[in-house]
């Protein structure tokens, strides 16, 4: 009988990596230059030889579109909705900005952030609405 041996965390993260990577058809060259990582590196990191930091684990979720408890919930949940898009240039300048402001400033730009995706998504309801009423009167 043979006796199932525990896979280590890291590598368990670095697999978790590869799949999700993978499910967003990405390579690794693209993720590592999204992240400012070495290719390498991030080989090393999918193959459990190599820990992931914090703060490359974050920036690889905000790549994913996913925060950390969607990262280690349960692999038999549901697959987590792709990001749309790798993020562009002027994303990660954005990031970089944002993570040169203090934590105070933080704030305020993620209050502000949602409250403009509040605003918009009104707007797209008023005009969903818009339409659903010009189609009733014909």
């Amino acid at each position: 009988m043979a006796v199932r041996q525990e896979v280590p965390e890291v590598a368990r993260i670095g697999e978790r990596l590869r799949k999700l990577r993978k499910l967003r058809g990405m390579t690794q060259s693209e993720l590592a230059r999204q992240i400012g990582i070495q290719q390498s590196d991030l080989s090393r990191m999918e193959k459990g030889t190599y820990r992931v930091s914090l703060d490359n684990l974050f920036k690889i979720l905000t790549v994913f579109g996913m925060d950390v408890a969607q990262f280690f919930q349960q692999e038999t949940a549901p697959p987590v909705k792709a990001a749309a898009a790798p993020l562009s240039q002027e994303d990660m300048q954005t990031l970089q900005m944002l993570r040169r402001l203090d934590p105070e400033a933080r704030r305020e730009v993620q209050e502000f952030l949602e409250f403009k995706l509040r605003r918009q998504r009104a707007e797209e309801r008023e005009a969903e609405l818009g339409d659903r009423s010009r189609w009733g009167r014909r």
